[in-house]
C-alpha cells in the first residue's frame, strides 16, 4: 500500500476498498513521511549480520508466505539465519533445518521462540493495525540478540474509538468493522 501512496505502485491493482484507504491517506500524509517512504529500499535488506528484513517475501515483496512451500521458496533467498517478514498480517514462524521446513502459527500472547544455532528463520510479528488471524488485539515481537530469543506479544488498544476516527475521516465501514473480528 506504501507504493501505492507514493505512487511507485498502481492503485488499480487493489480492491476498492483498500484503494479508498491509499486514497486518504495520499491525500492526508506529512511530506516528512511521503519522503521516508520515497526512501525505502525496495526488496530484502539486511540491517544486521544476522537478521533480514522484508515486506513479502525475499524473493519479491508484494508475495505472501503462506505455508511450508512459500517458506522453502523464501529461505532459498535469505543468508541471515532470521528474517522478519510482514505482508499476511499472521503472527507465524517458519524455521529450517536440515532441508526440512517447520511453520507455528502463533496464538494468545506472551509467545517466545529461542533462536537456535544452525535453524533459519523466517519471523511475522503479526499486524499493530488491520489484523487477519482474527484476532483483534495489536500484534508485535521483540528480539532479544544476547538472549537469542523472539518475544511476541499482543496488546489491548481502544477499538472502538479506532473505528470511530475511520469512519469519521469516510473511509469504508468495513475498515472499521473488520478491527474488532481480527480478519
Amino acid at each position: 500500500h506504501d507504493k501505492a501512496v507514493c505512487g511507485l505502485d498502481s492503485v488499480q491493482t487493489f480492491n476498492p476498498i483498500a484503494a479508498s484507504a491509499i486514497h486518504w491517506t495520499a491525500d492526508h500524509i506529512q511530506k516528512k513521511n511521503l519522503d521516508f517512504l520515497h526512501r525505502l529500499k525496495v526488496g530484502p535488506q539486511i540491517i544486521h549480520k544476522d537478521i533480514t528484513i522484508c515486506h513479502g517475501a525475499p524473493f519479491d515483496e508484494d508475495h505472501y508466505i503462506f505455508g511450508e512451500f512459500d517458506a522453502a521458496e523464501a529461505f532459498e533467498h535469505i543468508t541471515t539465519p532470521i528474517c522478519f517478514f510482514g505482508h499476511t498480517h499472521f503472527p507465524f514462524v517458519y524455521a529450517e533445518k536440515d532441508h526440512l521446513v517447520d511453520g507455528t502459527f502463533l496464538t494468545g500472547n506472551s509467545n517466545e521462540v529461542k533462536i537456535e544455532k544452525g535453524v533459519k528463520y523466517l519471523i511475522n510479528p503479526g499486524a499493530v493495525g488491520q489484523p487477519r488471524d482474527r484476532s483483534p488485539l495489536a500484534a508485535c515481537a521483540i528480539y532479544d540478540s544476547e538472549a537469542r530469543k523472539i518475544k511476541f506479544y499482543r496488546m489491548e488498544y481502544d477499538i472502538e474509538e479506532a473505528q470511530r476516527k475511520i469512519l469519521r475521516e469516510g473511509l469504508p465501514s468495513p475498515l472499521a468493522e473488520r478491527l474488532s473480528l481480527g480478519i
